[in-house]
């Protein structure tokens, strides 16, 4: 349209009242100048805003041509409202500002409204995703949404969509994408190191040793940050055409964030690159137009018709190739950003770590097999002859290419047999995570065939640990679901550490004996409590409170008190502390070896301070096997045992924290003492194999600290992690926890509040 057009256009909408022309000319020519879109939408409101006032029509068009294309399009109409609101309240100074000042003045405050705080929402969208999937899988909070594939990260708010609910919407569909990364098998894709592949041939798998992890194929590239960027793109046109096969309801409800996405692609572009990818997004996650560049590779359509995940590499290949500037700066499309990314080294340690506990726990699904058909098994042991159950886990190591559940009952010489439907499940998940049970997983198990299966964190049968309690102690779990216990659901084993001598505690002492020697004179004024006692008969100085008192009472004629003294009384502490160390996998590393520190320390001082103390580590697998570790006993001395002891605390398995404290909590309540303690020393949320996670798991903590300070048990917490988390407050109550970011500080802060609660 042409500046005649444009002002014909204009005085046939503000006809009969045409204002001089001299006031139209300029506003028409910055008008013509905007795209076809923005300029319909200025005119759409100037018979609105006209028989109200001229000079405010005016000044909405002066002002608007430099604003229109930062307010989306169906918030114009509301924004116009809010203008006249606005020139009838304060007049057409007030009115123009809120034309000119847009950003500030409409669109923050209104975001501001249709913002969404996850945790307003967050049990509903964690009950949506736990549905979805099937999975008991968490939400937690990060800038930019990811997922590690347990655990969902999305942003503490959003507010860049229109309206409340679409904010809701958004939250709900990032949820879904990166669900869809996981089921589809984003995580498990790799490259093949120097073998880029066609994009209209298959993709076929090349030597496993060749293959590397999509993270070290993109720090190759030039630009590692574009190709992750295109890499997720391609990915996530994946998984919408998949939501579009198998879930279409959900599809429909996210069109309505269209519009609203495709305006987050509107950015000031820096280059080929920005526009080229920009251009991709709207092809591949909208439908919008393909672009010319794209036409012009030659590309086989299936491959954006029914993306597979073997298409995946091949196609960031070519398309890497089409858009990589080496010199031009790449930015993020906001796109992408509100949408999230991949971290493949949290992704890939996750699957391993799933793994590693799928592994073990079919190991020992295989030993109550065997418990269970090797009725032999006593005669193998003093005869040297395998029974069944060996013989099976041989001939399956041998071959598994065949049904593993039918040859597993074939080799039970008992083709009827009934396998545990825990332990069916179980094979078709490793068969549909590696496409087969691996013979290592069978070996593994022969391993220890014919002696009992040694698990991880436990001594073999005849060690030191066959004194332990192997029958288990059973303990109710809180669900707070049916507001009632489980009864008798958890099983706790006591065990004995497996010693392993080293230096350990004497580099230790010798790292911190400046701390040390500190602290051990700190410690030895907190042997006795010592306090004044005022107003006694006899003692060692003057009350000077009670001799003002008594002169004053004599001069009023009453008869004086004769207890004028101050005295120094010495009451014995009684005070008795359990220390529950957290033994879990998370604290591998430096975690665990301050951990182990800071215990020695303690150890240190404590003894000095003469107290009755205790130190148990917990780990375990499931609510069938919660292991306590005997560290210290309350009332056993502190000696070298305990130096080894501490020597061999290890990373074990997982957190569950509930019946830990329940049994700590029956140690300390058998204990006489005045003041009893009982502090836990962990790096993370309460979490286990099982579906002990998420606020289930919170909830039991929370209650059975809530039972110990009903017993009359002081609880407290120190949680050793980089961030300090919402649920602590929830579990351990607000001033019941302190929260160390900075590992270093851990053994001074852990004596500190020992001596603060204490003393």
């Amino acid at each position: 349209m042409n500046k005649e057009a444009c002002k014909k256009l204009f005085y046939e909408l503000v006809y009969p009242s045409l204002p001089n022309e001299w006031e139209v000319d300029g506003i028409i020519e910055e008008i013509v100048e905007l795209p076809h879109s923005l300029r319909e939408q200025l005119f759409e409101q100037i018979p609105v805003i006209w028989p109200v006032s001229n000079s405010l029509c005016l000044s909405f068009l002066e002002d608007g041509v430099r604003v229109i294309g930062s307010i989306p399009s169906d918030l114009v109409p509301k924004w116009v409202r809010a203008i006249l609101s606005r020139y009838e309240q304060q007049g057409l100074g007030s009115a123009r500002g809120l034309i000119v000042n847009a950003e500030e003045s409409f669109l923050a405050p209104l975001r501001a409204r249709n913002m969404v705080r996850f945790e307003d929402i967050s049990k509903r969208m964690l009950f949506y995703i736990r549905g979805i999937s099937g999975e008991s899988v968490d939400i937690a909070l990060d800038p930019i949404p990811y997922t590690d594939t347990t655990t969902f990260y999305v942003p503490p708010t959003i507010s860049v969509m229109g309206s409340y609910q679409q904010n809701q919407l958004l939250y709900k569909f990032i949820l879904t994408l990166h669900w869809g990364f996981h089921f589809l098998g984003t995580f498990k894709i790799c490259a093949d190191a120097g073998k880029p592949h066609s994009v209209n041939s298959a993709h076929e798998v090349g030597d496993p040793e060749e293959r590397m992890v999509l993270s070290d194929f993109f720090s190759a590239l030039e630009s590692p940050d574009l190709a992750a960027d295109l890499f997720f793109l391609i990915e996530t046109h994946r998984v919408m055409n998949w939501l579009k096969e198998d879930l279409p309801g959900l599809t429909n409800e996210f069109v309505q964030l269209k519009s609203e996405l495709l305006r987050a692609l509107d950015y000031p572009e820096l280059g080929k690159v920005s526009s080229k990818l920009t251009q991709l997004c709207s092809f591949l996650l909208f439908n919008e137009e393909q672009p010319q560049w794209l036409k012009k590779i030659k590309i086989s359509p299936a491959i954006f018709l029914a993306p597979s995940r073997e298409d995946t590499v091949p196609l960031l290949n070519v398309l890497y190739e089409q858009i990589a500037q080496p010199d031009e700066l790449y930015r993020r499309p906001l796109l992408l950003e509100l949408l999230g990314k991949h971290d493949f080294n949290r992704a890939s340690a996750e699957i391993e770590r799933k793994r590693q506990v799928m592994k073990e726990t079919f190991i020992l699904h295989l030993e109550a097999l065997k418990n269970k058909h090797g009725s032999s098994s006593k005669q193998t042991r003093s005869t040297g002859i395998p029974d069944e159950a060996d013989q099976a886990v041989a001939i399956l190591t041998e071959n598994t290419a065949e049904s593993e559940s039918s040859q597993l009952r074939q080799v039970l010489d008992n083709p009827e047999t009934e396998l545990p439907a825990e332990l069916v499940a179980l094979m078709e998940q490793i068969k549909e995570d590696l496409g087969h049970i691996p013979p290592s997983y069978f070996s593994a198990a022969s391993g220890v065939s014919g002696k009992g299966f040694q698990r991880r964190g436990t001594a073999p049968v005849g060690s030191e640990e066959t004194h332990d309690n192997m029958e288990g102690i059973l303990l109710d779990e809180w669900d707070y679901r049916r507001n009632g216990y489980r009864k008798n659901w958890c099983r706790i084993y006591e065990r004995e550490l497996p010693v392993l001598h080293s230096t350990f505690v004497a580099a230790t002492l010798d790292k911190h004996r400046g701390l040390l020697i500190k602290l051990r004179r700190q410690f030895e004024f907190m042997k006795t409590n010592e306090h004044f006692v005022r107003r006694q008969r006899e003692g060692d100085d003057l009350d000077l409170d009670a001799i003002v008192e008594a002169r004053g009472d004599q001069r009023a004629g009453i008869s004086p008190s004769s207890k004028l003294f101050v005295r120094l009384q010495r009451n014995e502490r009684d005070i008795a502390t359990i220390f529950l160390v957290d033994m879990s996998n998370s604290t591998e590393g430096w975690v665990g070896t301050v951990i182990k520190e800071a215990l020695v320390l303690l150890c240190e001082v404590m003894d000095v301070a003469g107290d009755p103390y205790g130190i148990l580590g917990f780990s375990g697998m499931r609510r069938s096997r919660c292991d306590l570790y005997r560290i210290k006993d309350i009332e056993e001395p502190y000696n070298q045992n305990i130096h080894q002891r501490i020597n061999s605390i290890l990373p074990r398995e997982y957190t569950r924290i509930g019946p830990a404290l329940r049994y700590a909590s029956g140690k300390l309540k058998s204990f006489e003492a005045r003041t009893r303690l009982l502090v836990t020393i962990t790096d993370g949320k309460p979490e286990d194999y099982d579906d002990y996670k998420g606020e289930y798991a919170i909830e039991d903590t929370r209650k059975a600290l809530m039972e110990a300070r009903g017993s009359g048990i002081h609880t407290f917490c120190i949680t050793v992690d980089r961030e300090a988390h919402e649920y602590l407050p929830q579990m351990f109550g607000r001033g019941n926890y302190i929260f160390i970011d900075e590992i270093d500080k851990l053994p001074m802060r852990m004596i500190d509040m020992y001596r603060q609660l204490t003393g």
